[in-house]
């Protein structure tokens, strides 16, 4: 896609059009990550306030709980008719994937939360926005292999 639609061959109608197609699922996507950020937001909460628990195991129980949620409902919504074949497999890269970008969430939460002393839930809404901006494509793409 030719993001100057100056330079695209439709010109400034191709280009939109072009842009809505690509992005016609992104409102399932953020539905889906909304609740998926819920479920994380509640889980850390119940987990550092009603069990003592440090506020980073809360927030990583409460991510991978959100990621299976968010990888079933993707599947099964927001990407709907994409290549079933090998879920099992799409998965466990999937969550590997998550693993890695949950590594740098976890340093930006700290940073966040016990280095400029921001509480910690306010730090889940940062690192949630940034993530769901970052995991869109990647999603699109690699994971479910979605064609417009």
């Amino acid at each position: 896609m030719n993001i100057l639609f100056w330079k695209h061959e439709s010109g400034i109608r191709g280009w939109i059009k072009e842009l809505k197609k690509k992005f016609n699922r992104f409102p399932y996507f953020i539905v889906i990550g909304t609740i998926g950020f819920f479920i994380n937001f509640f889980i850390t909460f119940i987990f550092t306030e009603f069990f003592n628990l440090w506020y980073l195991f809360s927030y990583i129980t409460g991510s991978i709980v959100s990621w299976v949620f968010n990888f079933a409902m993707n599947s099964k919504i927001t990407f709907r008719g994409h290549e079933m074949t090998h879920t099992i497999k799409k998965y466990f890269f999937y969550i590997q994937i998550y693993a890695v970008i949950g590594l740098g969430s976890l340093a930006i939460m700290y940073i966040l939360t016990s280095v400029l002393g921001l509480h910690y839930l306010m730090s889940i809404v940062i690192v949630a926005v940034t993530n769901s901006l970052a995991t869109y494509s990647f999603n699109r793409k690699i994971i479910f292999k979605y064609h417009d």
